[in-house]
């Protein structure tokens, strides 16, 4: 999901039953800032991205060894 999206409005996710361990969770990137969120990457900086990011630019900030070139006019 992009940040704050609109087509899965919840805040998290889980699989799995109550009675079991969680297999695996997320937790979309959202902000009470007007058209985006604020994001803290690996390297230590800090940027807004839009809400109207593309999936795949979004999806590749989220990697790191997936040799993604992603200029920030992309996001």
């Amino acid at each position: 999901m992009t940040p704050n999206s609109k087509s899965y409005p919840f805040s998290t996710c889980k699989w799995g039953t109550s009675a079991a361990a969680p297999q695996s969770s997320f937790t979309n990137a959202s902000s009470y800032h007007p058209g985006g969120v604020n994001m803290l990457f690996g390297d230590g900086s800090v940027r807004f991205v839009k809400d109207s990011v593309n999936q795949i630019t979004w999806l590749a900030l989220g990697t790191r060894a997936g040799n993604e070139v992603v200029g920030s006019d992309n996001y």
